[in-house]
């Protein structure tokens, strides 16, 4: 999904990793469509980044009815990628690289835009669900910016148990004590973001790497650690330097664990370009805006807004 608005400047994105104490942050809410708002997580004015993650939000439940005609036109895409996760749900990805790929529940959708990418984003055929996701932006390092784009799709993701809790690793590797979990899906960087859900009141020990600095959104329910009450559309942010949390979980609670090692210089984002360079986000808004090639076109878009 594209940003809700085009900034009206530059945002230079930096990681937290000098942050110690922990943090909590309320969502931003944006108007998507009509009958979507999203809860934008990051970036905002006082937490940018966590690892090489620059970007995450949270869209729905929004009823079958409200998002038949759900409908993100082709925009571009430069140096990062994103990531797509339905908890339920379907959506059609399409883009520039003729790919036309449907997306359910607990399947994932991962488009690296490298140098230069077009894609959109519309309601699969009639809806029977409600929909309910995530999307999320990682950042490429500077040295795999200019990357040749793809696409690739999931059709399932490691799941396991985390005491009374399970596990959804969407990215990255986890380890519990018995054994060592991979994500298939692609990365450039050391990085994890993984769903964890209870249905009842637990609580869980999360494994963490001290080299990371972490976050934890509360998708639904409730958390409370280190002497924090983490609330529905809140992000408790942990800095670096953990290696083990105890989470307390109410009932029916459900939040994403986000981290990775922070980027050595700060990004720059302008609109859904990213990059280490600015030089190279205003070209990209340039190209963009002339119609180069570098973007292609998303040739079996077909617009559901009403002429």
């Amino acid at each position: 999904m594209t940003r809700a608005a085009q900034e009206t400047q530059l945002e230079t994105c930096e990681s937290e990793h000098l942050q110690h104490d922990a943090s909590v942050y309320a969502s931003l809410q944006r108007q998507l469509t009509p009958h979507l708002t999203v809860h934008r997580i990051l970036p905002q004015r006082a937490i940018r980044m966590i690892g090489p993650w620059c970007f995450l939000d949270h869209f729905g439940p929004v009823a079958p009815a409200n998002y038949r005609q759900f409908d993100v036109p082709p925009h571009p895409h430069i140096g990062l990628q994103t990531i797509t996760w339905l908890l339920s749900g379907q959506l059609l990805h399409q883009d520039s690289l003729g790919y036309e790929q449907p997306l359910r529940g607990g399947q994932l959708n991962l488009m690296t835009a490298g140098r230069g990418i077009t894609h959109a984003e519309v309601a699969d055929h009639d809806p029977d669900q409600s929909l309910h996701g995530l999307q999320l932006w990682r950042a490429l390092p500077p040295e795999h910016e200019q990357t040749e784009p793809r696409f690739d799709h999931y059709q399932q993701v490691p799941k396991f148990s985390l005491g009374d809790c399970t596990a959804t690793l969407i990215c990255g590797t986890y380890t519990t004590e018995q054994r060592r979990w991979n994500s298939p899906a692609l990365s450039f960087s050391p990085s994890i973001a993984m769903l964890i859900h209870t249905p009842r009141t637990t609580a869980a020990q999360l494994h963490l790497d001290r080299d990371f600095e972490y976050g934890i959104y509360v998708v639904g329910g409730q958390i409370v650690t280190l002497d924090k009450t983490v609330r529905v559309h809140q992000l408790l942010s942990l800095g670096s330097n953990r290696h083990q949390l105890i989470l307390e979980l109410a009932a029916d609670t459900e939040v994403l664990l986000l981290g990775g090692e922070p980027f050595e210089q700060p990004v720059k984002m302008w609109w859904n370009f990213v990059s280490a360079s600015q030089q190279r986000v205003e070209q990209a808004q340039q190209d963009w805006d002339a119609g180069h090639e570098r973007f292609g076109t998303v040739a079996h878009y077909q617009s559901k807004q009403p002429k």
